[in-house]
């Protein structure tokens, strides 16, 4: 608007001079001047035509802003109404979200408490089953020492039957099952000798004890079959159970206080490896030097070496050891079968038959394995001896198989069931 007031001034400056130079000049002048009058107020047209554009612009402008104002203003206050709809919304949620959580709060609390209470039960319940296994193996092992006694007095049954008791309280020791299955073996039953044996094994696999025991029954059960695959297999079972123990523990002894050695020197002995079986013996010798048992088979062991020599000053040695065996238990019935070799080796006849008299009576009735083990050794002293000499062991063979033959009827005997027994009177009396 201040530049269209300044047209008008600005006119009647230019005129001025106009008049002035009219009156001086010539038209020609005249018309230059208007001329160049024209064209500053074209200039200046366009000035002001540019002026009024700019305020248009600056007008529209100002709409502009005024307009985004009232949008900016509306927009505002739609977003605070939103704001605050949020907002309650937010509250609402927050409100449900905070019972929710109480209320998952309170059930786990429940639950917790439901599992805290049968976690406590069953704490319990273990602690009583502890408590119960604990009192039972202990009353179990209590049973050892009675049923060991029984066992060293020659009561195989009475053993067996005071370490099946220990069993019962006690199913999975080990020991337990080792001494049930030792029991066994002595007993001739190798079968459950070996049920109780590799139970024990089961709970205890290095359990050098039953390891051995169970190679014994190997060779026990190998010596009993006939030549064939199935016997070279079980006898090569034997060998590398015991020879495991052995190389674990080189100086353990059996239950009858008797070297691991002299097991696997008898099955040496069995397979015809003589140099093998002196090794075994000896080293028998070496771990158990006041036990007759090592010496009387090596013995044998140089006879069948053509040692007869070494043999007869074996036999001396066995001799004395064997009789101070005896002085300390006079039940010792191994020391007796090898004072019987010994003394019959020797020709000692009335010394034998005493010693042989003492077997008989020191020896369990449900141990067939003893006589056994005599027979056989005797047998194969005989063999070595001269006619003269070997005459009178084989006669004390025959006295063997007869004892053997009596004994086997006796077990068959007591194994028949009562019903099955003829029936006999009652005795009456007043």
């Amino acid at each position: 608007m201040r530049n269209l007031r300044l047209i008008p001034l600005i006119v009647l400056l230019l005129a001025g001079p106009v008049v002035v130079l009219a009156q001086d000049d010539d038209a020609e002048a005249l018309r230059e001047l208007a001329a160049e009058v024209a064209a500053q107020l074209e200039e200046v047209k366009a000035l002001a035509d540019q002026a009024t554009t700019d305020l248009d612009h600056a007008f529209s402008l100002l709409g502009l802003l005024e307009a985004f104002s009232f949008v900016v203003t509306v927009v505002g206050g739609a977003a605070a109404i939103f704001g605050v709809m949020r907002f309650i919304s937010a509250q609402q949620d927050l409100q449900e979200a905070r019972k929710r959580f109480d209320e998952e709060i309170a059930s786990s609390r429940e639950r917790l408490s439901r599992e805290t209470e049968q976690r406590q039960r069953e704490f319990a319940q273990l602690r009583e089953q502890l408590e119960r296994s604990t009192s039972n193996a202990t009353l179990a092992l209590s049973f050892l020492p009675l049923g060991e006694s029984q066992y060293k007095s020659g009561d195989f049954k009475g053993a067996i039957d005071i370490y099946q008791r220990a069993l019962q309280l006690d199913p999975k020791n080990p020991i337990i099952n080792y001494r049930l299955g030792y029991a066994y073996t002595q007993s001739g039953m190798l079968e459950e000798a070996e049920q109780y044996l590799q139970q024990a094994l089961a709970t205890e696999p290095d359990f050098a004890p039953a390891l051995a025991t169970l190679g014994y029954v190997y060779r026990r059960r190998g010596e009993k079959m006939d030549e064939s695959i199935e016997r070279v297999d079980i006898l090569n079972r034997a060998e590398d159970n015991v020879v495991r123990v052995l190389r674990l523990s080189p100086k353990l002894v059996d239950a009858d206080g008797e070297s691991w050695w002299g097991s696997l020197g008898g099955l040496y002995r069995r397979r015809g490896q003589i140099d093998q079986a002196i090794y075994a013996y000896s080293q028998a010798a070496e771990v158990t030097p006041n036990s007759s048992y090592a010496f009387s088979n090596l013995a044998l062991l140089y006879m069948q070496k053509n040692d007869r020599a070494r043999m007869l000053q074996t036999y001396e040695q066995v001799e004395k050891l064997a009789s101070d065996e005896v002085q300390a238990d006079v039940d010792n019935y191994w020391a007796y079968t090898d004072l019987v070799t010994s003394r019959l080796a020797l020709g000692k006849l009335a010394e034998a038959e005493r010693a042989l008299d003492r077997v008989f009576t020191t020896t369990p009735d449900d141990s067939p394995y003893v006589l056994e083990v005599l027979l056989d050794t005797l047998t194969r002293l005989a063999d070595v001896l001269e006619a003269d000499q070997a005459a009178p062991v084989r006669d004390f063979c025959g006295r063997i198989r007869t004892e053997i033959e009596l004994r086997a009827q006796q077990r068959a005997a007591e194994a028949v069931p009562p019903e099955a027994k003829p029936e006999t009177e009652p005795v009456t009396g007043d």
